[in-house]
């Protein structure tokens, strides 16, 4: 018989795709559900430095399908779990300054469409009207889906957490997995917060810590932690009532409404991977001048708070989900690339048929296999902010 220390699914990392995971778990009947988070609070990792973007723009029909499906569930979210996702689709709004850009954004919005997606090719003068006071002389064209938005990343985690707990899941915080080794049935045993634990399935949710999970069992989850910044303003008189997520796709600067302010941010291509969630004020001066030259009225602003988290990037920016060849049992929930909070809904579905049912048969995962690096397969998404 299992002991007190045994759970039919553990999972390593209490952010919002670990939460979800959970959630989605207990609704299934999987069993004993237990999440283990090194930090004293669940979502302090990646989830806490997310800019919550919810958005069907993407380049591969996979993602667009989680995305879809993602956002059904965060639309209907406060039924769901009792917990408000503020999601406001006030749409995202791409911004192209040159001829190719154009080219690619507008094929791709032809794809788009075909998969349900309401995507606009529209002029500079059209961005404009969307988003009043944008300088468009050197702009060629932008795409915007009004479907898109931006929702509440900490309610994502509260809400996954109180659904999981009702249905009965552990969630087990300031307690990190150190070791894990697979036993002869097939599941694993592993030392948690200083105590041994048995599973029957492992589910690895660890964002940008995958890969030093997945080393624990010798599996190598192609995941690099890259710092992507951004900072606040305080509240802006001149602040529209609605804004879309925009993005100025020739410098990487993304800007969306928060908190009577803006949230404004970018990521700096050249510097390597690394664990630093420090900001660098100088970089950040970089994307103020960045973000005022497209929006000019940001210079008005003043900032309010810094912040710097972590992207968990594969190497063809899209999610790495299933088990593992070799060990079955072993799930993997990893490489994001900065859309995993919008696509934890899909995700936390799919993981739960593949632990329940055997596949995901809602969703067809099979693109994102960690197997595609072996074979050399898979598509990589275009649009990543």
């Amino acid at each position: 018989m299992p002991g007190e220390r045994f759970a039919d699914v553990a999972i390593v990392g209490g952010g919002v795709m670990g939460a979800s995971i959970a959630a989605h778990l207990v609704e299934r009947k999987a069993g004993r559900v237990v999440v283990f988070e090194r930090e004293d609070l669940l979502g302090t990792g990646s989830t806490a430095k997310a800019a919550g973007g919810v958005r069907l723009q993407f380049t591969t029909a996979a993602n667009v399908a989680l995305s879809r499906y993602s956002m059904a569930e965060i639309r209907n979210f406060r039924e769901r779990t009792g917990v408000d996702a503020d999601f406001a689709q006030d749409g995202y709004l791409f911004l192209l300054n040159s001829e190719e850009d154009l080219r690619r954004f507008s094929e791709t919005a032809v794809v788009q469409r075909a998969l349900g997606a309401p995507v606009e090719v529209i002029t500079p003068e059209e961005a404009e009207r969307i988003l009043p006071g944008i300088r468009t002389d050197d702009l060629v064209g932008a795409t915007f889906c009004g479907e898109d938005g931006v929702a509440t990343p900490a309610a994502l985690v509260a809400g996954y957490a109180a659904l999981a707990r009702r249905g009965g899941a552990e969630l087990r915080r300031g307690c990190e997995v150190t070791t894990v080794a697979p036993t002869t049935g097939g599941g694993f045993s592993f030392v948690a917060g200083g105590e041994r634990w048995e599973c029957d399935w492992l589910v690895n949710a660890a964002g940008p810590w995958a890969g030093q999970v997945g080393a624990l069992l010798g599996v190598d989850v192609p995941v690099s932690p890259v710092r992507r910044q951004f900072f606040t303003t305080e509240p802006l008189s001149w602040a529209p009532e609605k804004m879309p997520l925009t993005i100025d796709w020739g410098t990487g600067v993304y800007m969306h409404l928060h908190s009577g302010g803006m949230l404004i941010g970018n990521s700096d291509p050249d510097e390597p991977p690394g664990f630093s969630q420090t900001p660098d004020l100088d970089y950040l001066a970089g994307v103020w001048e960045d973000a005022a030259r497209r929006l000019p009225r940001v210079e008005e602003a003043s900032m309010k708070t810094l912040n710097a988290g972590l992207y968990e990037v594969s190497p063809d920016h899209n999610a790495i989900l299933g088990p593992v060849p070799g060990l079955p049992r072993f799930v993997l929930a990893n490489g994001f690339s900065g859309h995993g909070m919008q696509h934890a809904p899909a995700v936390g579905r799919a993981i739960s048929e593949v632990i329940t049912d055997g596949e995901s048969r809602t969703l067809d995962i099979t693109a994102f296999s960690v197997a595609r690096f072996a074979r050399g397969t898979g598509t990589p998404e275009g649009n990543v902010i």
